[in-house]
């Protein structure tokens, strides 16, 4: 049996009255993922359980099949692990994203989407300079994420450092950000770190060159989602799998390492809408012919929502229905030991430019997969289905079951 995720990040979301009450997934033209449905089983899951913030790092948890309430750590170490950094007994890694701040609030957390090339160039600074004088170490990643791992250092430990109430810089799209600084027993040095960045960024040359060019220049680092180092057991341990992973974002790069998959690393895998779609689905199915089950991540959904543009999102969904899900489906056609899963982490909202939980649509099918009457791909078909799986992460442990499957309504 072979098994294929296939994660739309954000791609659930709340009716519009731009669209007359419906969602974008009830805009957008999916006809591959309606396919799914018609083959197969329609119903809803909640990867985000109840108290948990809702986010990628638990949804993309719960999308692996793994507990968040058990495995969850912080999102930050779980793209160390992606970066190949093992972390210390003494060490917390906090995701550093690269910001615009303007005018007092949260301009863009992207700094426009600026490049790895040029985060890269501007993290090399960072270390030049804030690791000088504070006990950190940063690390490039991807676009504006990357990361800085802090010592327990000057009477602080690592439980003062972890537990840390850090705003994510996405969750405060145009809004002030003063107030949303990181709050706790470390708060004087993360706080004056972050600010010594805000003097240092500006006049960078990185800088110098996006302004010249129209560009939003990175303007802050900003600290969130940090934690100790994880600990989680793999596929082969847990399911006697084996498995890929494919995804331009670190944090689901990193669960796919702490699971024990192969990385797959995409020329053009950006996390936005001119992502390499083709270059990553063919390597995830091209996977399977050395291993058991693949998860292919897109993120364009969720970035677009951050930035309040439902016609982008849209076009995303659109996007991942015809080149992610149309292979995949056509691989399942000429393999039909293949079981497929459709599916959002959380929803990310229009109307608030940022996460949320809730109950999300998923789509399964392929062997042994009963189809349950339904023929459309959205939120609202999919509560009409009366099932439900409260904890998101039984559903693929549901799917990874040999024997044909049996959905209990609620």
């Amino acid at each position: 049996m072979k098994y294929i995720i296939l994660l739309g990040d954000g791609m659930a979301d709340w009716p519009l009255p731009q669209y007359d009450g419906r969602t974008p997934l009830e805009v957008a033209h999916t006809p591959n993922m309606d396919r799914a449905v018609q083959l197969g089983t329609l119903g809803q899951f909640r990867p985000i359980p109840e108290g948990l913030p809702a986010g990628s790092d638990i949804g993309n948890l719960s999308c692996f099949g793994y507990n968040p309430r058990v495995c969850f750590c912080g999102r930050a170490p779980i793209e160390a692990a992606n970066m190949g950094i093992t972390l210390l007994d003494n060490e917390v890694a906090f995701r550093c994203n690269l910001v615009t701040l303007q005018d007092g609030v949260m301009k863009d957390f992207t700094s426009g989407h600026i490049s790895s090339e040029e985060g890269a160039e501007i993290v090399a600074t960072l270390n030049e300079t804030l690791a000088t004088d504070f006990p950190v170490k940063f690390y490039p990643g991807v676009s504006y994420r990357h990361l800085a791992v802090m010592k327990a250092a000057g009477g602080l430990s690592t439980d003062d450092l972890a537990g840390l109430k850090c705003t994510p810089p996405h969750d405060i799209s145009s809004q002030p950000w003063e107030p949303c600084l990181p709050k706790g027993a470390a708060e004087s040095l993360i706080g004056a770190m972050m600010a010594r960045s805000r003097e240092l960024l500006p006049p960078h040359p990185v800088n110098r060159r996006r302004i010249a060019e129209g560009k939003l220049p990175a303007t802050s680092i900003w600290l969130w989602g940090q934690g100790k180092a994880p600990s989680m057991p793999t596929y082969a341990e847990q399911y006697a799998l084996s498995g890929a992973v494919v995804s331009a974002v670190d944090l689901v790069k990193g669960i796919g390492v702490l699971a024990g998959f192969e990385v797959l690393n995409v020329p053009g895998a950006t996390g936005w809408m001119d992502t390499n779609y083709e270059g990553k689905i063919n390597a995830a199915l091209d996977a399977l012919n050395r291993h058991d089950f693949v998860y292919v991540h897109v993120e364009a959904p969720d970035e677009t929502a951050h930035q309040g543009r439902a016609d982008l999102k849209i076009q995303a969904i659109e996007d991942f229905d015809a080149r992610i899900v149309a292979p995949a489906l056509a691989y399942l056609e000429g393999h039909p030991e293949t079981r497929i899963l459709i599916a959002p982490d959380h929803i990310t909202a229009i109307k608030t430019m940022t996460h949320a939980d809730g109950d999300m649509p998923f789509a399964l099918c392929g062997a042994g997969v009963p189809h349950n009457g339904f023929s459309r791909y959205s939120e609202r078909d999919a509560a009409e289905t009366g099932i439900l799986f409260t904890e998101g992460y039984e559903l693929v442990q549901c799917m990874l079951r040999e024997a044909s499957l049996r959905f209990e309504q609620g």
